[in-house]
């Protein structure tokens, strides 16, 4: 099923998930965390750049849906394992979904995705092993960091069934 965000959820998911830490903090913070996915293009190319590698990283290729933004930063992860997915803005497509299992079970790599990633974040914490984080961008204020343990897991299984499940391919494409 492909799962579509409801008007009412935008503003929920508009606060970050985690606390948000400012560059340098977020970048002292990842000097100390293990078993990391960075979520974003910028995000992921400055762990990279940092010289922190993630377990995984999921990117579309842009920054605020406008910039193309250069990932060859995120070649080594390409290396491992890359995998191309497809999701509009406004959806969790069971295809990402999918995408996300792979990534996660096969070992990790990049996550390259045709349209918008940032609800990738939540199956991310639906798949991740407890002890996990997901790092993500907030535009403006810095880097979420987000801990993957039982009540993270419990607070997107209810996003995530709160959203409006559709049969895959029939939905509107984009129209949230």
């Amino acid at each position: 099923m492909d799962l579509y965000l409801r008007p009412e959820q935008r503003a929920l998911l508009a606060r970050p998930l985690g606390p948000v830490l400012p560059t340098d903090e977020a970048r002292a913070r990842l000097a100390r965390t293990t078993n990391f996915v960075a979520c974003g293009d910028v995000v992921s190319v400055n762990a990279m750049k940092w010289g922190f590698t993630p377990f995984a990283a999921v990117v579309d290729g842009h920054t605020l849906r406008e910039t193309t933004t250069e990932i060859t930063e995120l070649g080594p992860l390409g290396a491992k394992r890359e995998i191309w997915t497809k999701n509009p803005a406004g959806q969790v497509t069971e295809e990402l979904q999918r995408a996300v299992r792979e990534l996660v079970s096969g070992g990790g790599g990049l996550l390259v995705v045709e349209g918008e990633e940032d609800l990738a974040v939540l199956p991310l914490v639906r798949e991740l092993p407890l002890g996990s984080t997901v790092i993500y961008g907030q535009p403006g204020a810095g880097v979420c960091f987000l801990a993957v343990d039982d009540a993270t897991k419990e607070r997107v299984r209810t996003i995530l069934e709160g959203m409006e499940a559709r049969p895959t391919g029939h939905g509107h494409q984009g129209h949230l």
